[in-house]
C-alpha cells in the first residue's frame, strides 16, 4: 500500500507539470491508445500502427510488439557494458569506477579527483572536475531525484520499463566532445547525426547542438530536425571506419537502433544505445526524411520477435 501510494503521488506530480499537461499524460491508459493520442498531439494525426510506413510510425509499432528482453539491457547504461564487451571488446566503453543502488552509499573516498556520475536508466550526468569542491549532499539529492524518474511511462519506451535503477561512476573522459549518433537499420549504418556538446559551468549535462547528418560516405545529407542547429561542416573522423564497424556489430539483428559513439584520442567509445529517438516522436523539417528512414527500417516477423537475439 505504501509503494502504491508513492507511485500515485509521482503520477499526480508529473500530470501537473507542463509536459504532463501538453501530452495529457495517463499512466494507466492502454499503451496502444496512449501512443496514438500522443502521436496525434505531436504531429496532428493518428499513426497507422497496423501498417506502419514512416520512421516514427514503425518505431511506435516496435514499442508495442518488438519487445526482446535484451533491449532492456541495451538501454541500461550499466548492463550495456557487458554487451559491448561481448560484441566488440572491453576497450570500447567508458571505464566503470563504481555502482550503487542508493546515493547515500556512494563511496566518494574511493573515487579519483575527476569522475562522472549518472543513473543507468535516464538522461543527465554530474561531471566532477575536482572532488575537493564537490557538494556531496547536493549530488546525493540530485541522484536520488533522478532515480525516481519514470523513463517508460511518458512515451511508452518499453525497454526502460524493467531497468533495475542504479547509480554508476565512470572515468572522466574530457568535455566538449562530439557525439556521433549512428542510425543503424538491421545492422547497417545509414546516417550519423553529429552533435556538439557545450560544457556547463556547474558540471551538469552539456548543452547539445545539432550539426547535421552525414551519410555512410560522409556526405552531408540535408536532414534537418526541430532542434537548435549549428550550420557547420564536420570533418570525417580519422577512425570513422572503426566507428562504423563497432556500430554495426552493436546493432546486429535489430530493425533500428541508434548507437551513440564518441571518439577520444583516436579511440572509439560506445556511450549508449537508443531505440526510439525523441521518444518515437522525431520531428523532421521535411517529411521526406521521415518516409525515407521508414523505408530503411524493416520490421521483424512474428517468429523473429519470439527470439531473444
Amino acid at each position: 500500500m505504501i509503494i502504491r501510494s508513492i507511485l500515485r503521488k509521482m503520477v499526480i506530480s508529473f500530470s501537473k507539470t507542463r509536459l504532463g499537461q501538453i501530452y495529457n499524460y495517463h499512466p494507466y491508459m492502454d499503451d496502444r491508445k496512449y501512443i496514438r493520442e500522443l502521436y496525434k498531439k505531436r504531429f496532428g494525426g493518428f499513426p497507422d500502427l497496423d501498417n506502419p510506413k514512416n520512421f516514427n510510425e514503425k518505431n511506435n509499432w516496435r514499442k508495442l510488439y518488438d519487445r526482446k528482453p535484451i533491449y532492456t539491457d541495451m538501454v541500461d547504461k550499466y548492463r550495456i557494458k557487458e554487451i559491448i564487451a561481448q560484441r566488440v571488446g572491453i576497450d570500447y566503453f567508458f571505464p566503470l569506477l563504481g555502482v550503487w543502488d542508493d546515493p547515500n552509499k556512494i563511496d566518494f573516498d574511493s573515487l579519483p579527483r575527476q569522475f562522472v556520475l549518472k543513473v543507468n536508466h535516464a538522461g543527465g550526468v554530474i561531471i566532477c572536475r575536482d572532488k575537493a569542491t564537490l557538494n556531496f549532499k547536493e549530488v546525493r539529492k540530485e541522484l536520488g531525484d533522478s532515480l525516481k524518474v519514470d523513463y517508460f511511462s511518458p512515451s511508452r519506451e518499453w525497454p526502460y520499463k524493467n531497468v533495475k535503477k542504479k547509480i554508476i561512476a565512470e572515468q572522466y573522459m574530457g568535455e566538449g566532445l562530439i557525439d556521433y549518433k549512428n542510425y543503424c537499420f538491421n545492422g547497417k549504418l545509414a546516417f550519423t547525426f553529429v552533435w556538439q556538446n557545450e560544457p556547463k559551468a556547474d558540471g551538469s549535462k552539456p548543452r547539445p547542438f545539432f550539426c547535421g547528418a552525414y551519410d555512410r560516405d560522409w556526405q552531408k545529407s540535408g536532414i534537418e530536425i526541430d532542434y537548435p542547429t549549428v550550420d557547420k561542416e564536420i570533418l570525417k573522423p580519422a577512425c570513422y571506419d572503426e566507428m562504423v564497424r563497432v556500430a554495426e556489430l552493436m546493432s546486429q539483428n535489430i530493425p533500428f537502433v541508434r548507437v551513440d559513439c564518441y571518439i577520444i584520442n583516436y579511440k572509439v567509445f560506445v556511450g549508449e544505445m537508443t531505440f526510439f529517438p525523441w521518444g518515437g516522436f522525431m520531428k523532421f523539417k521535411d517529411e521526406k526524411w521521415n518516409n525515407l528512414l521508414g523505408e530503411l527500417e524493416v520490421l521483424p516477423t512474428k517468429k523473429e520477435m519470439r527470439t531473444n537475439e
